[in-house]
């Protein structure tokens, strides 16, 4: 009887450390399974590791046939004074320049925000375009300009080719700043939008949007500069690393890579440059950007497959023998400003000038601050655009009985 208890404790014992030798198999397999797994997601760049990633990513600078230039502008102070996206289209031979206004708020996402507070945990969540630069204080150029290239894109929605760093006086004598009013096409959605009928909030409307601003061109002395190289590619090339060689030009783009647009810079002409600003709306002192209407312009931008022939200033984008007249149509006038009088003085001025307002009434649902004009089909109302401060043109459904229905804002008032 002893024997075989002592005989059932062993085998039990033999039992028992079997399960463990099993147990401990299986966990050393898993690891090294788990740990090959990971370590190619991490050489394949696909793992969510914090300054991993953010490396990575740095280090992506590269030419495509479309290339997206983030150009800096910075003074002594570190301090970024001008910034603009330069696409260059290798295909079209086109050349565009946004200006991107630097007195621009941007709160940074949520999960970007707790990458960035690795590299530096000082970096706010809302950040001031103008002093990216500041907030890496403590990293080099290179890197700095990185992760404020990093921001960009997140702000505008698109992937950046590489990023270029001018100081303040190189600046000066290559650009000028210009007074433009850049059309865009405003992205709605059925369920942010408001209109003056309950029944049509709901329904997606297409808005013709605009911006006026100061953005940034080529100075003209820089242009005959530009010019004078003509299509010479030996005189291209050596104007390029005669560029990247100025104390205070740098960039994550190798000089050997950009002379690869040489073909496409000798099939460019300056005059054919085309300048925009940043969908957004300017404020006392910032400027708001308006992030899906600049991601949908950029794209716009970018899918473009026609070549510039005409120089910007003579472009029109409709055809006065092609609009509608708004004369003739009845005229509906709604207050959105809150502002006692506006709508009665606004209907004043266009009886006036011929045209037919039989009511004027108030919009309640919210507070306006540009002046919306909603026609039902496109090419009308364009003519009425003239009486007020930039005001959005919208396509749209129009109050019964009415043709044309226009909501004030308070910028109207001033």
């Amino acid at each position: 009887m002893k024997k075989n208890a002592v005989m059932f404790f062993f085998k039990s014992l033999l039992k028992s450390i079997l399960v463990i030798v099993s147990i401990l198999a299986v966990g050393v397999i898993s690891y090294k399974v788990s740990y090959q797994y990971l370590s190619k997601q991490m050489e394949a760049g696909k793992l969510d590791v914090q300054e991993k990633e953010l490396e990575t990513i740095l280090d992506q600078a590269q030419t495509d046939e479309i290339s997206k230039n983030l150009i800096y502008v910075v003074n002594d102070k570190q301090k970024i004074t001008h910034m603009m996206l330069e696409i260059c289209n290798t295909k079209t031979y086109n050349m565009d320049y946004i200006t991107i206004p630097v007195n621009t708020d941007y709160t940074i996402p949520a999960k970007m925000y707790q990458k960035l507070c690795v590299v530096d945990e000082e970096i706010p969540q809302i950040v001031r375009l103008s002093k990216l630069r500041k907030y890496f204080i403590d990293l080099d150029d290179t890197k700095a300009y990185g992760y404020a290239e990093l921001i960009m894109e997140k702000l505008l929605k698109t992937d950046i080719s590489y990023f270029t760093v001018i100081t303040q006086d190189i600046y000066d004598l290559h650009y000028q700043e210009k007074k433009m009013t850049t059309s865009y096409e405003k992205v709605t959605s059925a369920t942010t939008q408001q209109t003056a009928t309950p029944d049509a909030s709901a329904k997606p409307q297409t808005y013709s949007a605009s911006v006026s601003m100061k953005v940034s061109v080529l100075s003209d002395s820089f242009t005959n500069q530009l010019n004078d190289l003509g299509e010479d590619e030996s005189k291209i090339m050596s104007y390029i690393k005669e560029q990247y060689k100025q104390d205070g030009v740098q960039s994550n783009l190798t000089v050997y890579n950009k002379i690869g647009y040489i073909e496409a810079y000798m099939k460019m002409d300056t005059s054919l440059y085309h300048y925009w600003g940043l969908p957004g709306e300017s404020g006392d002192k910032l400027f708001q950007v308006d992030t899906a209407s600049a991601a949908k312009f950029i794209k716009q931008l970018e899918d473009n497959t026609e070549t510039y022939t005409t120089p910007q200033g003579e472009e029109k984008t409709v055809p006065v023998k092609k609009q509608v007249s708004s004369k003739g149509k009845k005229i509906l006038i709604l207050n959105g400003s809150k502002i006692s009088g506006l709508a009665a003085s606004k209907q004043k001025e266009l009886t006036d000038a011929g045209f037919t307002v039989p009511k004027v009434g108030d919009y309640t649902q919210e507070v306006l601050t540009k002046t919306r004009i909603i026609v039902p089909k496109k090419k009308m109302g364009a003519d009425l655009t003239a009486y007020f401060k930039d005001p959005e043109l919208v396509v749209g459904e129009v109050q019964n009985g009415y043709d044309i229905e226009i909501i004030l804002g308070t910028v109207d008032a001033n």
